[in-house]
């Protein structure tokens, strides 16, 4: 008893180091650290000092699963542990299994590695015998391995020279295998041939192995074969039959194809018929010639060809495939062109010619001979000539051409053109010449840069000064430096291009030189980059009125699109803005002259509003979130001649926003040491203000780019408001006898129209009742609003709408007064009908 008692401790010491190990692995696998208990905390654990066993319920399930028994046994459940009888536990513990390595599972369960196909060609049919080594890498269990297509008619099917089952689903006949091991499999199987009718040709479904093998016995004697999914083919003639045997390529599908060698010719010797394709591009001091010359070589192979070139013409290169080196030799006072084949040749060859003529003195009189194929019985060809240049180009006379219109021109010449093609001609005959003459013109200088769009903001501060921030987005393929005209007291704060510091210069003019870089081209398009410049100027404090103005800098680049935002302080009223851009529509005329047109902002959230921004957003939705940095007005702006679209609007607001934290980035870099320049004075940026914004498009560098703006403090503007009001109550006071005979000119003249009204209004009633009035006012309506009469059009619109309900009005009265029915209290009932009643001025 004791014995049993010690062996049953073992085990389940043995068992909980396994769990644990297993725990500890399946949440750990990289730690290989173990866990130690005392045998007294080991038998507090499992509670075996009693007649139970107390064990974790997620314990228990581990266990079940390792042991694998289908009935579980009696258990109790305490505080979510489970508790087992000791007899029970044991026999748990007896049915314990290994766990399984899951690294042990193999990666297939069967591989076919080699497959071997022995054939032999009778008069109707082909007879294979298929070998196959079979790896079986499952342990237990049958396979169904396929071996051959389901449409081959299988002869016998054995498996280690034993006959095997087999079984035809999917599409396919399939082994029955058992068991681990390396099996041979061998399949006899025929396939539909014929050797005296045709087609020749054997199609012959494989399974698809690394290693594939064909050997083959055809009763012709010297057949030729093609098998295109062959590697290497070997063939060998025994007696009158021939065998071959072929290294194939891993596939599915194999094709076979033989017929009788046919005996050798006469070796006769080659003919050559040549096409060319001359495409000529015009350039400043050149033409540069690319040809194309395909040749179709019949009979026999040749090693090479030639092909002379004139004079005045230098060829580049010359080009092909399998062409060797060619070189140039004078032969019967010609230049002529020797190209080497680096193998014979035969059928379609292709010889791509690079050269080149010089173009005369005066650019007049410039002959194309072309050149002319060597050896060949016919040659033709077709010209095409291009301009790469501005030059003009007239085609003085033309010999053995046909001139066709480009359109009929081969393919092959558009496919090597890059600017429309002017000229086409067609040859059919050696010699032939076209003299073209170029006339050269003045060329006009494009610009090498532009800006794309440009965002500039402009701050004035209360005590005087006006700090300029503005943002080029430029495009640039080769212009080195961009010259900005600054003022002479301007002090430049930072340059930046392209997001990085760059340090600039000043020329002899006095104009800031900033280096640009090359904009990357994507898609074809260059794509812009921001050239960024801060720079303050002194001005006047802010009084209580007067007149404050900007100018921008002049550049030396086009801007397609300009909006410019002007930071004004508050307390003061900003009553008329004049400028060179175009105002945004709330301050046209006199619109602000008491603020109407007042746009404030707020920086207190503009932290946030920066950091909820995203580039991938649409524009709209930057627009709804910059909205919160402003108040009084809205925060977008429209122009009336210039179209801003949404995404240069967000841009703006984006730089109008960001306008403090660019400032004070800036000054944390002159701090660091990170930037070009130290900042010269500590700017304390305005948290609230109002701004205001205007804009231009098409601005070039002589352009003048300002704004002024008339203000008065917000005292100023009260009082004149009150004056306003006072003197318009005096001027009533002293005309209040001329305003006592206008009020009494308009009453006679209101009492004059009511007499007339009375005195027609059996008229008017009639006229309003008519359904001809409104017929009448309808068709009017009509003319006028064709006719694009807007006030007439409302007017007629207003009359014709009270027409129709007072109609619709006087048809439900007239039909409810006929219904009307009195019924009288007599003994002879009296029904009384009632009639219409006749509208008199009385009634009325």
């Amino acid at each position: 008893m004791k014995f049993r008692s010690v062996q049953l401790i073992i085990t389940l010491f043995i068992l909980l180091s396994i769990l644990l190990t297993l725990a500890v692995a399946q949440e750990q696998p990289a730690n290989k650290s173990q866990v130690t208990v005392s045998w007294d905390e080991f038998k507090k654990l499992l509670n075996f000092d009693g007649e139970n066993i107390n064990i974790p319920l997620q314990t228990f399930n581990k266990l079940l699963a390792q042991t694998g028994v289908k009935t579980v046994p009696p258990y109790t459940i305490k505080d979510g542990n489970v508790i087992l009888s000791k007899a029970e536990f044991q026999k748990l513990v007896d049915q314990m299994k290994a766990p399984a390595d899951p690294a042990a599972n193999p990666p297939f369960e069967y591989l076919i590695t080699k497959s071997e196909y022995n054939g032999k060609m009778n008069e109707n049919a082909t007879d294979f015998t298929g070998t196959f080594k079979v790896h079986v890498l499952k342990e237990e269990g049958f396979l169904n391995i396929p071996i051959l297509r389901q449409n081959m008619a299988i002869n016998e099917l054995t498996v280690d020279n034993k006959p095997a089952l087999v079984v035809s689903e999917g599409g396919y006949h399939k082994v029955i295998l058992k068991g681990k091991g390396e099996y041979t499999v061998k399949a006899n199987f025929s396939v539909k041939s014929s050797l005296d009718r045709g087609p020749h040709k054997i199609d012959l479904y494989i399974q698809q192995t690394p290693i594939t093998l064909l050997n083959l016995e055809i009763p012709i004697k010297d057949a030729d074969l093609e098998i295109p999914q062959a590697q290497q083919i070997a063939s060998r003639i025994r007696g009158n039959s021939t065998l071959v045997s072929a290294i194939l390529a891993p596939g599915t599908f194999v094709s076979v194809e033989w017929r009788k060698k046919a005996p050798e010719a006469e070796k006769i010797p080659a003919k050559l018929y040549a096409e060319v394709y001359h495409l000529i591009s015009i350039e400043d001091d050149a033409f540069k010639i690319n040809s194309e010359i395909v040749y179709n070589i019949l009979h026999s192979e040749i090693d090479g060809v030639r092909f002379t070139i004139p004079e005045n013409m230098s060829v580049l290169n010359v080009s092909g495939e399998g062409i060797g080196e060619w070189q140039e030799i004078a032969q019967n006072n010609q230049r002529v062109i020797q190209v080497p084949f680096t193998y014979g040749k035969k059928g379609s060859v292709r010889i791509y010619v690079s050269s080149e003529t010089p173009l005369t003195e005066n650019g007049m009189a410039n002959a194309f001979i072309g050149f002319k194929a060597l050896d060949c019985v016919r040659e033709t060809g077709f010209i095409a000539v291009e301009l790469n240049t501005s030059a003009e180009v007239i085609l003085a006379e033309s010999e053995g051409l046909e001139k066709i219109a480009v359109q009929k021109l081969p393919q092959v010449l558009f496919n090597k053109s890059v600017k429309p093609l002017l000229f086409g001609f067609k040859y059919l005959k050696h010699p032939f010449n076209a003299v073209f003459d170029v006339k050269k013109h003045e060329k006009i200088a494009v610009p090498m840069a532009v800006i794309n769009s440009s965002n500039a903001v402009t701050l004035f501060t209360e005590d005087g000064k006006i700090i300029h921030r503005i943002i080029y987005n430029v495009r640039n393929s080769a212009k080195q430096f961009m010259e900005i005209a600054l003022p002479e007291n301007a002090d430049v704060w930072s340059v930046f291009v392209g997001n990085q510091p760059v340090e600039s210069s000043l020329n002899s003019q006095g104009k800031l030189l900033i280096p640009l870089i090359r904009s990357r081209s994507t898609n074809d398009q260059l794509d812009t980059f921001p050239v960024e410049i801060i720079y303050a100027l002194a001005g006047d404090r802010f009084d209580s009125f007067g007149k404050r103005s900007a100018v921008l800098p002049e550049v030396d680049l086009i801007v397609s699109q300009m909006i410019w935002s002007v930071y004004l302080p508050n307390d003061y009223t900003y009553n008329y803005f004049s400028s060179t851009l175009e105002k945004e529509e709330s301050l046209r005329g006199v619109g602000n002259l008491f603020g109407d047109a007042r746009r404030d902002y707020d920086s207190s959230d503009m932290d946030d509003v920066l950091s909820e921004l995203s580039e991938d957003e649409e524009p709209s939705v930057q627009v709804d979130k910059l909205k919160r940095a402003y108040s009084r007005n809205e925060s977008k702006s429209s122009f009336r001649n210039v179209p801003m679209p949404e995404e240069q609007i967000a841009r703006q607001m984006q730089a109008e926003v960001g306008f403090s934290n660019r400032m004070e980035g800036l000054q944390k870099e002159s701090v660091a040491g990170t930037a070009t320049g130290i900042l010269p004075i500590q700017i304390q940026i305005p948290t609230s203000g109002q701004v205001y914004r205007f804009a231009r498009t098409i601005i070039k560098s002589d352009d003048v780019l300002s704004i002024q703006v008339y203000f008065s403090s917000s005292w100023t503007n009260d009082v004149l408001r009150w004056l306003i009001y006072i003197l318009f109550v005096l001027v009533l006071w002293l005309l209040r006898k001329q305003l006592v005979k206008l009020i009494n000119l308009l009453k006679s003249v209101w009492m004059l129209i009511y007499e007339w009204y009375n005195q027609h209004s059996d008229s008017i009633t009639k006229i309003a009742q008519s359904k001809m009035t409104l017929v009448v006012i309808f068709g009017l309506l009509m003319i006028t609003w064709t006719f694009n009469y807007s006030f007439l059009t409302v007017i007629l619109f207003f009359l014709f709408w009270v027409s129709v309900v007072y109609h619709i009005l006087n048809y439900r009265r007239t039909k409810s007064s006929e219904k009307i029915e009195v019924k009288l209290p007599e003994e002879n009932e009296l029904e009384v009908k009632s009639k219409p009643i006749k509208k008199t001025k009385d009634n009325k």
